[in-house]
């Protein structure tokens, strides 16, 4: 065909290497030449960087140089491969943060997790990366590794990281880098896309159903990061809510202190003098550092006047409190500095005589910047931070700034803890008005990734294992179906082939009922004859071990130890004749079944086993002769009870060794149908 010509596939050659060139150049010039915000962020630039290693291998794969290409790709592969399982499990099984700490000189302000290129263009990496180490073979499936370096590329760049701040997870989106990827992924396909002809049945058949998997598995897991933002809003909306209760109860304990305050002057016959009010207003003045200026305002016939004053260091345009405030309310109000961005409550409570006359205000002014300061408090070192700012329509009052890389998300929680307008001794209801105030969480990149969820990235992984699998598993099964269609078409072949396999399966047969070394039937092939004598009762058994085998192979090595073990088996296949079924139970036990054989008849054959066993020409390494021990158990009512037919007859052949070995022992019960199985067996 015209496209698998030797000409065209030398133009595709050429436009391979040019679009790989493309891309070599374009990252060179992102990491050296160009300055722009994105090109300069630590996960961009390693990035760059890693794309340009592969840039290069790929160059050498098109310029046929394939040992160079293995030699730069295989240690980039483990490299991304780390990176990977560090993105997927969990923060104990593999830390970055721990393997920057050799590094920290050099990645200084940053860590090796703000380096660390995002989940997508770290799988596309590994997945170009792979395609050229697997020689772009679409045995191996490549095909797929390029369909989901495309989906992944295409879903890098949409809208959703938009209405999605955390799925950007700790970088900006970079149309340069995505182009650097792109060049490289259109450059080795276009190398190789000739080269897939012959298998195109093959890869229709296993490419598209893998390819819906890929597109199931991408669906998933934008799901699950929908569901990961989601946990990560909880947990920066009940921090907020955490500093808000902080930051009330601070304002509410300083309120309580101002109306024991309001309680003692209202009980006061007189008002305060100078002398007096410092003295009382000490305590608050040492607990309360945010606390500005405390007035004690007094009415007299309709004026008003401030007999008593408390001014704590402040800037010298301070709010003055209202002249004249309501008398049924407590009053908050704010106000904002001139010169700098500092904010002040105002705090005003009335005072009464018990017959309701009204004496005076008492009036608190509050820092609130000041206030807050113990809103938030630093995490240990080493454990990621935030940044905090506290803000009142978008004016800054207080930032706590954070020790690492900013990340790209944030949460905003607006603060309900300084009332307005609220009456003495009553609840705060829906109607409250508050203090618009509000709360902006920004993370670091280590607290980030140690708070975010692994499942969205490892579902991400798995399926696209899952989906390379189900490639492979459908690739090679319509590859067999092909072989196996052109080799009917072979009736010689076919004819040769079942014969082969017939005879495969009667070997096969014979292995699974005997024993390889004895060639005597083995466990399983014993007791399904078992089986099919249960009506021949009364069935004896016996159970037959050869005395100090160990010392054979411990000394004479596990050759004679075989030897020994066959000669025995054929000794006792001569000897027992017709008797009985002979078959090797296993290590150097043997298992003889008797049908229609009672137990005096079954110890007969024992002994004469062990007699002829004793006589043979079979010695130890020290010349005693060899000996074995025997073990005879009978049933002669039914249901046949294999299993315990055979304890029976172990537990004789464990009393035979115990009272000296080369003997025969019966299995008899005791009196009141007790049996020797009661008892724990003997030790060899």
């Amino acid at each position: 065909m015209w496209y698998t010509s030797t000409p065209v596939v030398r133009h595709y050659r050429l436009l391979s290497q040019g679009l790989t060139l493309l891309a070599l150049v374009l990252a060179v010039a992102s990491l050296t030449v160009l300055d722009t915000r994105v090109a300069s962020l630590p996960a961009n630039q390693t990035t760059l960087a890693l794309a340009l290693i592969v840039a290069i291998g790929q160059w050498r794969w098109t310029r046929k140089g394939v040992f160079t290409s293995a030699l730069v790709l295989w240690p980039l592969c483990l490299c991304l491969v780390t990176l990977l399982f560090g993105t997927c499990a969990p923060e104990d099984w593999l830390s970055l943060e721990r393997l920057s700490e050799p590094f920290r000189w050099l990645t200084t302000p940053s860590t090796l997790l703000d380096w660390r290129p995002p989940l997508v263009e770290l799988v596309v990496l590994t997945l170009l990366t792979l395609g050229i180490l697997a020689r772009t073979r679409s045995s191996l499936g490549v095909p797929l590794l390029h369909m989901s370096c495309l989906l992944l590329l295409l879903l890098d760049q949409t809208p959703l990281h938009h209405w999605l701040p955390s799925a950007a997870l700790l970088h900006a989106h970079s149309l340069t880098v995505t182009a650097v990827l792109g060049l490289l992924l259109a450059g080795q396909w276009v190398g190789v896309v000739s080269g897939w002809r012959p298998t195109r049945d093959s890869l229709r058949r296993g490419l598209w159903p893998s390819t819906l998997l890929v597109v199931m598995t991408l669906a998933l897991w934008q799901y699950l990061e929908i569901q990961a933002d989601g946990e990560l809003q909880y947990l920066g909306q009940r921090e907020g809510r955490a500093m808000e209760e902080r930051l009330a109860s601070e304002f509410n304990d300083f309120r309580h202190s101002l109306q024991h305050l309001q309680v003692f002057l209202e009980q006061s016959p007189l008002p305060p003098s100078t002398e007096r009010w410092q003295h009382l207003t000490r305590p608050l003045r040492d607990h309360f550092p945010y606390l500005a200026t405390l007035r004690y305002v007094e009415v007299t016939g309709g004026n008003v006047r401030s007999p008593a004053t408390t001014v704590v260091p402040r800037p010298t345009d301070m709010p003055q409190p209202a002249a004249v405030p309501p008398p049924e309310a407590q009053i908050t109000t704010l106000a904002i500095d001139a010169p700098a961005p500092t904010m002040k409550i105002t705090l005003s409570l009335p005072i009464r005589r018990p017959g309701g006359k009204l004496l005076g205000h008492l009036a608190a002014t509050l820092s609130l910047s000041a206030m807050a300061e113990n809103m938030y408090t630093h995490p240990p070192s080493g454990a990621g931070s935030l940044q905090v700012r506290l803000t009142y329509h978008n004016r800054l009052i207080k930032e706590w700034p954070m020790e690492g890389h900013p990340a790209s998300w944030t949460v905003s929680v607006p603060l309900d803890a300084i009332p307005l307008h609220r009456p003495d001794n009553k609840a705060a209801t829906v109607d409250t008005a508050y203090l618009p105030l509000e709360l902006t969480l920004r993370p670091d990149t280590r607290l980030l990734t140690r708070l975010r969820s692994r499942l969205p990235a490892v579902t991400l992984m798995l399926g696209l294992l899952f989906s390379q699998f189900l490639y492979l598993t459908l690739f090679s099964q319509h590859q067999m179906a092909s072989q196996h269609r052109a080799l009917a078409r072979s009736n010689g072949d076919l004819r040769r082939e079942v014969r082969t396999r017939h005879r495969l399966q009667q070997q096969l047969s014979w292995l699974a009922d005997h024993d390889e070394l004895t060639g005597l039937p083995n466990r399983r092939h014993l007791q399904a004859t078992a089986q099919t004598w249960r009506a021949r009762l009364p069935l004896s058994v016996i159970l037959v071990d050869i005395d100090h085998f160990k010392r054979i192979n411990d000394c004479l090595g596990h050759a004679e130890g075989d030897r020994v073990l066959k000669a025995v088996g054929r000794l006792a296949q001569e000897t027992l004749g017709d008797d009985g079924l002979l078959g090797r139970y296993g290590g150097e036990e043997f298992l003889v079944i008797i049908p229609e054989g009672r137990l005096a008849e079954a110890s007969a054959v024992a002994e004469r086993l062990r007699r002829a066993v004793r006589q043979a020409p079979l010695a130890h390494h020290d010349g005693t002769p060899l000996t074995i021990s025997l073990g005879v158990a009978c049933q002669d009512q039914a249901p046949l009870d294999l299993a315990r037919l055979i304890q029976q007859a172990d537990q004789a052949l464990y009393t035979a060794k115990h009272q000296g070995r080369d003997r025969v022992e019966l299995f008899v019960d005791t009196v009141d149908g007790a049996s020797d199985l009661d008892t724990p067996p003997f030790t060899a």
